[in-house]
């Protein structure tokens, strides 16, 4: 049996995070009978959450009791080269992925969050190693890719972009990239009893983040537009608003946002918010069963894409961006960079455009996704090709 290691992982937290998780793990065991490790940054959290198709779970981190953290403490006084320190720290992933037959790094967005540090040495060690190394699922602003960070990007023997945006210009750098969709776009959605306030086949779903609001232009004026667009629906259709929180990191939140919102109609039943206790396959569950939504964090827009709602994204990422044009075509009409938000009237706008459409996006969803999703038995043996050539 194969065994495969996830490292870069932010823990499932954040629930696009867990949703890659859980559909790659899927995939690796139903395609490959492989045997997945998974390195966390949330191990506790992470062994709650019960993933199906990972056998174990470690820290990504040593503990900060541990004799390697004391090490560390002393050697970095004395001067003790960056690199070592660490390579020290992240000792319990590279070791997990020296006994590896390939490690896959699965944090997609990490390479648009400045230096990454720690994955210059973790990928150098595995390297050296001879562990081929694999980053998955992953978009990259374009003019990022150069530098320290292309010399990185050079140390994977396989990179899989999730739109095109990214794979055209992983190409052009000369990378060996693939494309393939988002694993997230698989995974399977599971339905719990509808809460209260919840109105069949007439529930609107809202997701906001602390993310996109620190996007915006101005942040009081986008919150101001997503309340404005939340007594549109009330006002304009019988329709209920579910909110939806899909990060609950405590430097991150959903809940922050959403609760500020729901404080604006405290004494409205028909706007109600969705726990933050749930996971991935569960608020993907409710998401298939609304009417429509609206959301900031890209990972509810593919549970909603997948799942044939209508939705609209304010997103300010690449991977909003590539996602929507390649399955649309374009991503006119699908989102809203935040950074152009300029108020209420346009975010009611496009939110009624998408209505008026609805019917139509479910049935073009519906026929794309089979297209769209295509290719998974492809793209796990090119991974598992490099695992047999170690």
């Amino acid at each position: 049996m194969s065994r495969v290691l996830f490292y870069n992982h932010g823990g499932c937290e954040n629930r696009g995070c867990e949703a890659i998780v859980r559909s790659t793990a899927a995939l690796f065991a139903s395609l490959a009978g492989a045997q997945v490790v998974l390195a966390s940054d949330q191990p506790a959290f992470d062994r709650q959450a019960q993933l199906p198709g990972v056998s174990r779970i470690v820290p990504s981190t040593i503990s900060p009791r541990s004799v390697k953290r004391l090490i560390n403490s002393v050697g970095f006084r004395l001067g003790m080269p960056r690199e070592h320190e660490i390579a020290r720290k992240y000792s319990p992933v590279i070791d997990q992925g020296r006994r590896s037959d390939v490690a896959l790094s699965i944090g997609g967005d990490t390479y648009c969050y400045g230096r990454q540090e720690h994955l210059l040495v973790i990928n150098g060690r595995l390297r050296r190693a001879g562990r081929p190394l694999v980053l998955w699922g992953c978009s990259i602003e374009p003019e990022l890719i150069e530098g320290e960070r292309l010399e990185d990007l050079k140390q994977y023997r396989l990179i899989v972009a999730r739109e095109s945006i990214t794979e055209r210009a992983l190409l052009d750098k000369g990378l060996p990239a693939r494309r393939w969709c988002d694993p997230a776009f698989t995974l399977e959605g599971q339905e719990l009893p509808l809460p209260q306030g919840w109105r069949e086949g007439a529930t609107v779903g809202l997701n906001v983040s602390p993310l996109i609001l620190d996007c915006a232009k101005d942040k009081g004026r986008a919150m101001d537009a997503f309340i404005a667009l939340v007594r549109h629906i009330l006002a304009q259709s019988g329709d209920a608003v579910a909110l939806l929180p899909h990060v609950t990191w405590a430097h991150d939140n959903d809940l922050d946002a959403l609760s500020r919102i729901k404080a604006q109609f405290a004494d409205e039943p028909r706007v109600f918010l969705l726990p933050g206790t749930l996971n991935a396959t569960q608020y993907k569950g409710y998401i298939a069963r609304m009417k429509a939504l609206v959301t900031a964090r890209t990972h509810a827009s593919i549970a909603g894409y997948s799942s044939a709602v209508p939705t609209l994204v304010i997103g300010y990422s690449i991977k909003a961006r590539g996602i929507a044009r390649d399955l649309f075509g374009s991503e006119d009409g699908h989102l809203i960079p935040v950074q152009e938000l300029g108020g209420a009237r346009e975010l009611i706008d496009a939110y009624d455009a998408m209505m008026d459409r609805a019917e139509r996006e479910r049935a073009f969803l519906s026929g794309r996704l089979p297209v769209y999703t295509a290719g998974k038995e492809e793209i796990v043996g090119a991974v598992m090709a490099l695992a047999s050539r170690k």
